[in-house]
């Protein structure tokens, strides 16, 4: 795995490294890190695309670990971005990059190593598709870029991030999808929506927010069930706020 660790105190990036290192060789992963300690240092760099986790500070010197984010995912888009800080205050701002986790520096001993297994499940995740028959075509869609499945009479929409135009769409019920996507993270909302967990923003007032945008509302009666099991899953796999 090709690792970008940034951080402007060198003892903690060399901690960073060789925490990600051990945990990671354990595991039978070759590990290449490229350890940094000034945002300008990670732009320099020219094999940036070839990297697959970034570790970065978000309180750096020059620039912040959120800007230095944004522009890494313009160059590298699957780039997954997990921001190490002292501070709590931070962690909203990793929404805007898409942050993958966000870890407590007095807490990263015991975090990051639950949260490298959490970034390997989800390069595995990633590689998973949901199968589509249209006519005679069949088809294969990647679960990472499917934000959530509409039933729209006797069809189904598959809506990725673009709002309001489908992926494709099937003749299909959402009673006939694969039960396995529960287990990566889809969660039924209602009557007319099956929504990836990945992407939701916030649920509340009887709607799911996801992050692009959209609201979904959700049934009044099956609300504190659905949301439970939002929380359940994200304390398990979502962002460690």
């Amino acid at each position: 795995m090709y690792i970008l660790i940034c951080d402007d105190e060198p003892a903690v990036a060399r901690q960073v490294e060789q925490l990600a290192r051990q945990h990671l060789e354990q595991r039978g992963i070759p590990v290449q890190c490229a350890v940094c300690t000034r945002g300008e240092e990670v732009l320099a760099r020219t094999d940036l695309a070839q990297y697959q986790l970034a570790l970065l500070d978000v309180d750096l010197e020059t620039m912040t670990g959120i800007a230095l984010g944004r522009r890494l995912k313009q160059q590298n888009p699957e780039l997954v971005l997990v921001y190490i800080s002292a501070y709590l205050e931070f962690a909203p701002e990793g929404y805007t990059v898409r942050a993958f986790r966000y870890l407590l520096k007095r807490d990263m001993e015991r975090m990051l190593p639950s949260c490298l297994d959490a970034v390997l499940a989800e390069h595995s995740r990633e590689c998973r598709t949901l199968p589509i028959r249209q006519g005679r075509r069949e088809t294969e869609v990647p679960l990472d870029q499917i934000y959530y499945l509409e039933s729209d009479l006797r069809k189904i929409n598959v809506y990725g991030e673009t709002l309001h135009k489908p992926l494709c769409s099937y003749y299909g019920k959402l009673t006939d999808l694969p039960a396995s996507l529960q287990e990566d993270g889809f969660l039924r909302v209602g009557r007319s929506f099956v929504v990836n967990m990945r992407y939701i923003r916030q649920i509340s007032n009887y709607k799911v927010m996801l992050q692009n945008g959209v609201e979904l509302g959700v049934s009044r009666n099956g609300y504190a069930a659905i949301r439970g099991a939002y929380l359940e899953w994200k304390g398990q796999f979502g962002d460690e706020l």
